[in-house]
């Protein structure tokens, strides 16, 4: 079956997944320079928080390990697409449930998604006849050719029986 629509959601929220682990590694690297940690000091002061930079970096270090985690999740879902729809709609609701940690609800939303679609969207199957009801069919066509048969081979008493049905036969 086509499932064009899931791997679009899918691929669209793995890319914004991927960019936002991209900036949240730009941010980790701008962290360590002493520059930033004065200016981000200065930000807090003003506002009257006191967050170490620290304390910062743990944070996004823990939101980037979960980000990481759901994105592999994602593309898991993705490339197990094809051979199996219920494996891959779990590892894309799994992507979903974990990126709530990671602010990344715009991937969250696309992935919840996806996952729904794939869970419900059934593959279409090819018509499949067991024995027994292979058996029930061949009866049913035996009874029908029999009553054609019949029916041709008495064409009186086939209209006496429709004279007698309707009663605008005359």
């Amino acid at each position: 079956m086509n499932r064009k629509a899931e791997k679009i959601f899918a691929w669209i929220a793995n890319g914004l997944s991927l960019l936002f682990l991209v900036i949240m590694i730009l941010g980790l690297i701008l962290l360590n320079f002493p520059e930033s940690k004065e200016a981000l000091n200065q930000i807090y002061q003003q506002q009257g928080m006191s967050v170490s930079a620290d304390a910062l970096k743990a944070s996004i270090i823990m939101q980037g390990g979960f980000l990481l985690f759901a994105t592999i999740l994602g593309f898991l879902g993705v490339f197990t697409i094809k051979g199996n729809r219920i494996l891959a709609g779990c590892l894309l609701v799994a992507a979903a449930l974990v990126s709530i940690f990671t602010g990344n609800f715009i991937a969250l939303i696309l992935w919840m998604i996806a996952g729904i679609m794939l869970l419900v969207k059934k593959d279409k199957k090819k018509q499949q006849y067991n024995h027994a009801s292979y058996q029930e069919q061949q009866r049913n066509n035996g009874k029908d050719i029999q009553q054609r048969q019949n029916s041709d081979m008495n064409p009186e008493d086939e209209l006496k029986k429709k004279k007698e049905d309707d009663p605008y036969i005359y």
